[in-house]
Protein backbone atom coordinates (compact mmCIF):
# COMPACT_ATOMS: atom_id res chain seq x y z
CA UNK A 1 0.00 0.00 0.00
CA UNK A 2 1.12 3.43 -0.34
CA UNK A 3 2.37 5.46 2.12
CA UNK A 4 2.91 9.43 2.77
CA UNK A 5 6.17 10.48 4.61
CA UNK A 6 6.34 13.54 5.99
CA UNK A 7 10.04 14.45 7.09
CA UNK A 8 12.98 17.03 7.29
CA UNK A 9 16.46 16.61 5.25
CA UNK A 10 19.27 18.26 4.82
CA UNK A 11 20.62 19.53 1.30
CA UNK A 12 23.25 20.99 0.57
CA UNK A 13 21.99 24.60 -1.59
CA UNK A 14 19.29 25.85 -0.82
CA UNK A 15 19.22 25.90 3.13
CA UNK A 16 22.82 27.30 2.94
CA UNK A 17 21.15 29.94 1.00
CA UNK A 18 18.82 30.88 2.70
CA UNK A 19 21.04 31.12 5.54
CA UNK A 20 22.83 34.14 3.57
CA UNK A 21 18.65 35.21 2.81
CA UNK A 22 16.67 34.25 5.56
CA UNK A 23 13.48 36.51 5.19
CA UNK A 24 13.17 34.94 1.34
CA UNK A 25 10.89 31.72 1.07
CA UNK A 26 11.20 28.64 -0.94
CA UNK A 27 9.13 26.03 -2.40
CA UNK A 28 10.35 23.14 -4.37
CA UNK A 29 8.23 22.00 -7.53
CA UNK A 30 10.17 19.44 -9.69
CA UNK A 31 12.83 17.76 -10.43
CA UNK A 32 14.76 16.68 -13.16
CA UNK A 33 17.50 14.04 -14.19
CA UNK A 34 19.52 16.30 -16.71
CA UNK A 35 22.70 15.29 -18.84
CA UNK A 36 26.57 15.43 -17.73
CA UNK A 37 25.79 13.30 -14.23
CA UNK A 38 24.14 16.66 -13.08
CA UNK A 39 20.29 17.70 -12.09
CA UNK A 40 18.27 20.40 -12.28
CA UNK A 41 15.97 22.06 -9.52
CA UNK A 42 12.84 24.34 -10.19
CA UNK A 43 12.17 26.32 -7.10
CA UNK A 44 9.84 28.91 -6.46
CA UNK A 45 10.96 31.77 -4.47
CA UNK A 46 9.31 34.82 -3.14
CA UNK A 47 10.32 37.32 -0.33
CA UNK A 48 11.57 40.63 -0.43
CA UNK A 49 15.00 40.66 -1.50
CA UNK A 50 15.45 38.87 -4.62
CA UNK A 51 18.86 40.81 -5.67
CA UNK A 52 20.57 39.16 -2.13
CA UNK A 53 19.31 35.80 -3.61
CA UNK A 54 20.50 35.79 -6.69
CA UNK A 55 23.88 36.60 -5.33
CA UNK A 56 23.83 34.09 -3.20
CA UNK A 57 22.85 31.68 -5.75
CA UNK A 58 25.58 32.80 -8.27
CA UNK A 59 27.78 32.79 -5.22
CA UNK A 60 27.36 29.32 -4.57
CA UNK A 61 30.15 26.76 -5.16
CA UNK A 62 28.05 23.81 -5.75
CA UNK A 63 25.31 26.05 -8.30
CA UNK A 64 26.66 25.40 -12.15
CA UNK A 65 23.88 28.13 -12.92
CA UNK A 66 20.72 29.21 -12.75
CA UNK A 67 18.14 31.34 -14.25
CA UNK A 68 14.71 32.38 -13.76
CA UNK A 69 12.03 31.45 -15.76
CA UNK A 70 9.35 33.34 -14.98
CA UNK A 71 7.64 35.81 -12.55
CA UNK A 72 3.84 35.77 -11.17
CA UNK A 73 3.37 38.56 -8.66
CA UNK A 74 5.80 38.48 -6.06
CA UNK A 75 6.74 35.24 -6.70
CA UNK A 76 9.83 34.16 -9.36
CA UNK A 77 10.15 30.41 -10.59
CA UNK A 78 14.06 29.45 -10.94
CA UNK A 79 15.77 26.77 -12.87
CA UNK A 80 18.81 25.92 -10.90
CA UNK A 81 21.62 23.30 -12.04
CA UNK A 82 23.82 22.28 -9.32
CA UNK A 83 27.34 21.04 -10.09
CA UNK A 84 28.15 17.17 -11.75
CA UNK A 85 30.25 16.07 -8.63
CA UNK A 86 27.04 17.15 -6.41
CA UNK A 87 24.88 13.97 -7.43
CA UNK A 88 26.36 11.51 -5.15
CA UNK A 89 25.73 13.59 -1.97
CA UNK A 90 21.93 14.60 -2.85
CA UNK A 91 18.62 12.77 -1.65
CA UNK A 92 17.19 13.10 -5.22
CA UNK A 93 18.40 10.33 -6.95
CA UNK A 94 17.31 7.92 -4.11
CA UNK A 95 13.74 9.62 -4.57
CA UNK A 96 13.76 7.85 -8.24
CA UNK A 97 15.17 4.61 -7.52
CA UNK A 98 12.72 4.39 -5.11
CA UNK A 99 9.81 6.05 -7.21
CA UNK A 100 8.72 8.61 -4.88
CA UNK A 101 6.46 11.39 -5.85
CA UNK A 102 7.33 14.86 -4.04
CA UNK A 103 3.75 15.84 -3.03
CA UNK A 104 5.16 19.33 -1.67
CA UNK A 105 8.97 20.54 -0.63
CA UNK A 106 9.50 23.65 1.25
CA UNK A 107 13.33 24.83 2.21
CA UNK A 108 14.28 26.50 5.35
CA UNK A 109 17.68 27.02 6.84
CA UNK A 110 16.86 23.41 8.98
CA UNK A 111 16.72 21.51 5.58
CA UNK A 112 13.60 20.60 3.50
CA UNK A 113 10.52 19.85 5.01
CA UNK A 114 9.36 16.85 2.39
CA UNK A 115 6.12 15.31 1.68
CA UNK A 116 6.86 12.47 -0.22
CA UNK A 117 5.06 9.49 -1.54
CA UNK A 118 6.01 5.98 -1.85
CA UNK A 119 4.70 2.70 -3.20
CA UNK A 120 5.38 1.21 0.33
CA UNK A 121 7.36 1.43 3.61
CA UNK A 122 9.94 -1.17 2.04
CA UNK A 123 10.70 1.61 -0.62
CA UNK A 124 11.24 4.20 2.35
CA UNK A 125 12.93 1.98 4.19
CA UNK A 126 15.70 1.84 1.32
CA UNK A 127 15.33 5.70 1.04
CA UNK A 128 16.21 6.55 4.22
CA UNK A 129 18.98 3.68 4.65
CA UNK A 130 20.25 5.18 0.73
CA UNK A 131 20.64 8.89 2.88
CA UNK A 132 22.26 7.12 5.69
CA UNK A 133 25.08 5.67 3.47
CA UNK A 134 25.80 8.96 1.96
CA UNK A 135 25.97 11.21 4.84
CA UNK A 136 22.60 12.97 4.08
CA UNK A 137 20.71 14.15 7.82
CA UNK A 138 17.07 12.33 7.97
CA UNK A 139 14.44 12.99 10.51
CA UNK A 140 11.17 11.34 10.01
CA UNK A 141 8.17 13.38 11.28
CA UNK A 142 4.66 11.45 10.35
CA UNK A 143 3.92 8.82 8.34
CA UNK A 144 0.74 7.48 6.96
CA UNK A 145 -1.58 5.77 4.89
CA UNK A 146 -2.00 7.40 1.05
CA UNK A 147 -5.70 6.85 1.27
CA UNK A 148 -6.30 7.90 4.26
CA UNK A 149 -3.86 9.43 7.19
CA UNK A 150 -3.55 7.97 10.64
CA UNK A 151 -3.93 10.26 12.70
CA UNK A 152 -7.25 11.09 11.77
CA UNK A 153 -9.22 8.73 9.70
CA UNK A 154 -11.21 10.26 6.91
CA UNK A 155 -9.76 14.44 7.48
CA UNK A 156 -6.70 13.32 6.38
CA UNK A 157 -5.27 15.40 9.40
CA UNK A 158 -2.29 14.05 11.53
CA UNK A 159 -1.95 14.10 15.16
CA UNK A 160 0.35 16.36 15.19
CA UNK A 161 -1.00 19.01 12.43
CA UNK A 162 -4.49 18.50 14.39
CA UNK A 163 -3.33 19.49 17.62
CA UNK A 164 -1.58 22.90 15.58
CA UNK A 165 -4.86 23.44 14.36
CA UNK A 166 -6.80 23.25 17.30
CA UNK A 167 -4.50 25.03 19.04
CA UNK A 168 -4.10 27.85 16.55
CA UNK A 169 -7.90 28.14 16.85
CA UNK A 170 -8.49 28.08 20.48
CA UNK A 171 -5.94 30.96 20.94
CA UNK A 172 -7.24 32.98 18.29
CA UNK A 173 -4.71 32.71 15.15
CA UNK A 174 -7.48 32.52 12.43
CA UNK A 175 -9.80 35.28 14.05
CA UNK A 176 -10.42 37.90 12.49
CA UNK A 177 -8.31 40.28 13.19
CA UNK A 178 -5.56 37.60 15.10
CA UNK A 179 -5.50 37.38 18.69
CA UNK A 180 -1.93 36.23 18.87
CA UNK A 181 1.13 35.43 16.50
CA UNK A 182 2.81 32.43 15.34
CA UNK A 183 5.11 32.74 17.40
CA UNK A 184 2.81 32.72 20.52
CA UNK A 185 1.28 29.23 19.27
CA UNK A 186 4.73 27.38 18.74
CA UNK A 187 5.37 28.96 22.80
CA UNK A 188 2.17 27.46 23.61
CA UNK A 189 3.13 23.62 21.60
CA UNK A 190 7.38 24.49 22.59
CA UNK A 191 8.34 23.55 19.25
CA UNK A 192 9.30 25.73 16.37
CA UNK A 193 7.78 28.38 14.72
CA UNK A 194 8.65 26.87 11.24
CA UNK A 195 7.19 23.48 12.89
CA UNK A 196 4.07 25.74 13.60
CA UNK A 197 3.58 27.14 10.06
CA UNK A 198 4.64 23.65 8.39
CA UNK A 199 1.78 21.77 10.49
CA UNK A 200 -0.85 24.88 9.99
CA UNK A 201 -0.37 24.88 6.04
CA UNK A 202 0.46 21.00 5.64
CA UNK A 203 -3.05 20.81 8.12
CA UNK A 204 -5.12 22.91 5.85
CA UNK A 205 -4.12 21.70 2.71
CA UNK A 206 -5.09 17.79 3.74
CA UNK A 207 -8.41 19.39 4.89
CA UNK A 208 -9.23 21.15 1.63
CA UNK A 209 -7.94 17.86 -0.04
CA UNK A 210 -10.37 15.76 1.57
CA UNK A 211 -13.28 18.25 1.08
Amino acid sequence: MNIIAEYTIRTPILPTVLEAVPEMEVRNTALYPDSGDRGKILIWAWGDDFDAFDDALGDHDLVREYDCLAQTGDRRLYAIVHIADLKDGLPYPLLFENNGVVLDATATRDGFDMRVRFPSRESLRRYRAGCKERGIPFRLQTLSEADGAMGDGASGVTDTQREALVCALELGYFDIPRQVTMDEVADELAISTQAVSTRLRRGQQNLVRSL
